[in-house]
């Protein structure tokens, strides 16, 4: 080749930036240095390639001057947080079966399945009064000839409660009881309270026949074989429960479906009277807005029991439990509730025992603040009178923070 031509092949290349090993995708980028062009010096020889781009030092970019990288949405859901919501729905007060035969044992309650914010904390105060009257017998009422059983006092349980909402989908919790039982006082007002509501369905059980504020728990099975708690009174540590919430559903707008999971275990902390050992429980519960003041609850559960004797009665391993209840936003900051609680049987052994409990609570709940909260309400039988609470009344308070 001659010397001219080759002298204009090495200045072609050059200024297109291409040389014996260049690429087409070496071409200059934003945000890279200018490409170096190499002239020979010895005409004799190949021209040498031109060096690969060397990315530049990078540009420090103020946030408004570049749009952000787009990542993959997350769930409209995770982003809702209903607990924030003005018209926000509080749910059912959480109300243990504190039925004297029960009160060892774990039960179930009304729980709403919506979500602490994260790394808020809910501390809760809950005090449980009621009465119990609930007898099989033929004969007087204080003469009989033949008592299967009879559940006459008063109890009251006073609950430390303390959640925490450790993520967006999970929250734990721990509730400390305090039980009492004896004689009591109530069972004049509830005498009156049942007279003068008889006509939609308080029924007094035969209670003014009986002799008053007494405290007796006492029965037999069906082969002789008796009972007798009445000693089984006074004050102590109720069985400490731990609780894990899996808020496997949460909304995307204030009227889409809530759900949760949650698991409980009751601890044998329990001091006489009220001792008893490991429970086991696991409830699914679901949620949902209708109309704009409405909201329906519902849930489904069970418990296991490691003890299925307890000073002389015995226990079902296995109960199911359930509830349904309806919450009405009078105001933003003011609910009213009204739920019904189904367990199956509780006692195997005792004569002519009840094999199921139903309940009513009616309960209102009122926002003094955003951060505290008070409660108060009632609670009913439904069936069987005979292995159910007589009257019950609760009140608490919750501060969040």
């Amino acid at each position: 080749m001659q010397l001219r031509h080759r002298i204009f092949l090495a200045t072609a290349l050059g200024v297109l930036g291409l040389g014996a090993e260049a690429h087409a995708d070496d071409a200059p980028l934003p945000g890279y240095g200018p490409t170096s062009i190499a002239i020979p010096v010895e005409l004799t020889q190949r021209a040498t390639p031109a060096p690969r781009l060397v990315r530049a030092a990078p540009v420090a970019y103020a946030p408004s001057a570049y749009a952000p990288p787009v990542y993959a949405a997350a769930p409209l859901r995770a982003g809702y947080e209903i607990q924030r919501d003005p018209w926000r729905p509080r749910g059912p007060v959480e109300v243990h079966d504190q039925w004297i035969l029960a009160q060892p044992r774990m039960t179930l309650p009304a729980v709403s399945p919506d979500a602490l914010p994260v790394r808020t904390w809910s501390l809760g105060l809950h005090v449980d009064r009621g009465s119990d009257f609930g007898w099989d017998q033929s004969g007087p009422a204080e003469s009989p000839t033949d008592r299967r059983f009879i559940v006459d006092g008063e109890h009251q349980a006073t609950e430390l409660r303390v959640r925490y909402g450790a993520h967006a989908n999970f929250g734990v919790g721990v509730r400390i009881p305090v039980y009492w039982r004896g004689g009591g006082f109530m069972d004049e007002p509830i005498d009156w309270f049942h007279e003068a509501f008889a006509g939609i369905g308080f029924l007094d059980n035969g209670r003014p026949s009986f002799d008053k504020d007494q405290y007796r728990v006492n029965g037999r099975d069906d082969a002789g074989n008796t009972f007798s708690w009445d000693d089984k009174r006074g004050t102590a540590l109720g069985n400490i429960e731990l609780e894990a919430y899996w808020h496997f559903r949460r909304p995307c707008c204030r009227s889409d479906w809530r759900g949760a999971v949650i698991a409980r275990v009751a601890l044998p902390t329990g001091g006489e009277p009220y001792h008893s050992g490991l429970d086991l429980g696991a409830q699914f519960v679901a949620a949902k807005q209708l109309g704009s003041r409405f909201d329906f609850y519902a849930g489904f559960g069970g418990t296991w029991s490691a003890e299925d004797e307890i000073n002389g009665v015995f226990y079902e391993s296995f109960r199911g439990q359930a509830f349904a209840a309806i919450e009405y936003a009078i105001l933003r900051r003011w609910s009213v509730i009204v739920e019904s609680n189904f367990a199956t049987r509780l006692v195997t052994n005792i004569a002519r025992y009840p094999a199921e409990s139903w309940y009513i609570n009616v309960s209102t709940r009122f926002d003094i603040s955003s951060c505290v909260e008070i409660y108060a309400g009632f609670t009913e039988n439904l069936a069987d009178q005979q292995g159910t609470i007589d009257f019950g009344a609760f009140a608490g308070l919750i501060w969040r923070l």
